[in-house]
């Protein structure tokens, strides 16, 4: 199942950082998760039957820039963080940036710099086609993929003043599989270093492993909800409906 990536537009930090439930869940990782650790040192189980990638779509890591630029945004001071660059106290992530090593206390390893973990798995859903699954625990503020395609939409304009966004029609990293709920446990988050421009996949609430990562991809869209409120059975008639 294939999300047209012109469908939805990457967040800005500032939509999230004074929701009510990712401030608490915030506070309990800061009392049980004092320093970073990467989750694909975690102990890792196949808890899915994780299925082959599809052979049309192109398999990439990063964008496909096609000569678009960002205008730089200017040097800054590293952030001071410790044990971990949470999304609360991190001063990268106030300003809406991503962690490199010279512009973090911590050498960008932390939960704030851009990541491609290889603990995503592919998956048939059984509802809405391939999705995405973790094979290890994943925490809020957990940065777990970079979105690529063609250089979604982004809220940065690029140097000649023009909207970009991510088609990852027929090309992409497996966030263009990651299904769309209407409860979801991750976001596409825009972030800016420099003339770097990011949409990561970042996770808003705690998922253990096994779960499967979704987004909300908005109102504007013709595919069907894989959460299980949404989801009903198909009925006697072979219809279904996942609406919400």
């Amino acid at each position: 199942m294939i999300y047209h990536a012109k469908a939805v537009k990457a967040v800005k930090f500032n939509k999230l950082r004074n929701s009510p439930e990712i401030k608490k869940e915030l506070e309990i990782l800061h009392t049980k998760r004092s320093t970073y650790s990467d989750p694909v040192q975690k102990q890792c189980r196949t808890l899915c039957k994780t299925v082959a990638w599809p052979a049309e779509i192109e398999r990439i890591t990063t964008c496909k820039r096609n000569g678009v630029k960002f205008p730089d945004i200017g040097s800054y001071d590293p952030c001071k963080c410790f044990g971990d660059c949470f999304w609360d106290t991190c001063t990268n992530v106030a300003s809406a940036s991503f962690c490199m090593p010279q512009y973090c206390k911590l050498g960008a390893i932390c939960s704030n710099a851009p990541r491609n973990l290889s603990s995503l798995k592919l998956f048939d859903t059984g509802r809405v086609g391939l999705g995405v699954y973790t094979t290890t625990d994943l925490d809020v503020g957990d940065a777990v993929k970079t979105n690529t395609g063609y250089t979604l939409l982004y809220n940065t304009r690029s140097v000649n003043n023009n909207y970009v966004y991510v088609d990852a029609l027929r090309c992409g990293s497996i966030t263009r599989f990651i299904s769309h709920s209407s409860e979801p446990n991750a976001t596409f988050l825009e972030q800016q270093t420099r003339s770097r421009v990011r949409v990561l996949v970042k996770m808003i609430k705690n998922v253990q492993e096994g779960a499967q990562i979704t987004v909300h991809y908005g109102n504007e869209r013709w595919f069907k909800c894989a959460c299980d409120l949404c989801w009903k059975e198909p009925s006697r008639t072979g219809e279904s409906s996942g609406d919400e």
